[in-house]
């Protein structure tokens, strides 16, 4: 089960692809962080989303928030195939999924890792992609680490999920997706945000009121 809204986020370090290394708590006090647990760049479906979220990016600054995609992917091999790119947004690769495990994110097994990779070379085939995938799964597959990603690819089919993170570290939203789900649309993401800023903000002024509320009694007596 993905994690609790409510919950306090785990924390977490990953090195992205365009080069630094993101700590969650960078963010703290300064903006929302978005959290997109994608199946990373060999998924054709996922290249399409990463499409749609860009075209919202001025949104998504405009609500005080930070797109994090984060990926199973090699590192290394992220940025040979990112690397003629222009990433709008970090992309943070988990190899091995640890951050995944952290907020309750799991893996289908063998039956479904096979429905999606049938699945996904069918769609690229559809939809003229049938190069670029290849690309990337020789990117992913024919390396050093070939037995265990020809498993990861084959045998494994990694959900997907949204987590929004507030300000102050706190899960206020979240959506998990099956690894062939379609991510929401962009107007229903920002109406999330939206929402969830609207409940941090009450919260705060709720507390500050609370706070001078008790400085007056304090003075008073």
């Amino acid at each position: 089960m993905v994690i609790q809204i409510g919950a306090l986020a785990p924390g977490f370090s990953l090195e992205s692809v365009q080069g630094a290394q993101l700590n969650i708590t960078d963010y703290r006090d300064k903006s929302h962080v978005l959290l997109w647990f994608s199946r990373g760049f060999t998924c054709p479906f996922c290249r399409a989303y990463m499409a749609q979220l860009r075209g919202a990016a001025n949104e998504f600054r405009a609500l005080h928030t930070e797109v994090l995609q984060l990926s199973p992917n090699i590192l290394s091999q992220a940025r040979i195939y990112f690397r003629t790119s222009q990433l709008t947004f970090p992309y943070l690769c988990d190899q091995n999924k640890r951050v995944y495990t952290q907020y309750g994110i799991t893996d289908g097994g063998p039956v479904a890792g096979l429905k999606n990779a049938v699945t996904s070379l069918s769609y690229s085939a559809r939809t003229g992609q049938s190069a670029e995938s290849r690309h990337a799964l020789s990117l992913e597959i024919l390396n050093r680490s070939f037995a265990s990603r020809l498993q990861h690819h084959a045998l494994t089919a990694v959900e997907q999920a949204l987590v929004l993170i507030d300000r102050s570290g706190m899960v206020r939203w979240t959506k998990t997706l099956g690894p062939l789900e379609n991510l929401p649309d962009n107007k229903a993401i920002l109406e999330a945000i939206t929402r969830a800023a609207t409940t941090t903000s009450a919260r705060v002024d709720s507390l500050v009121m609370g706070v001078d509320a008790h400085a007056t009694l304090s003075r008073s007596a």
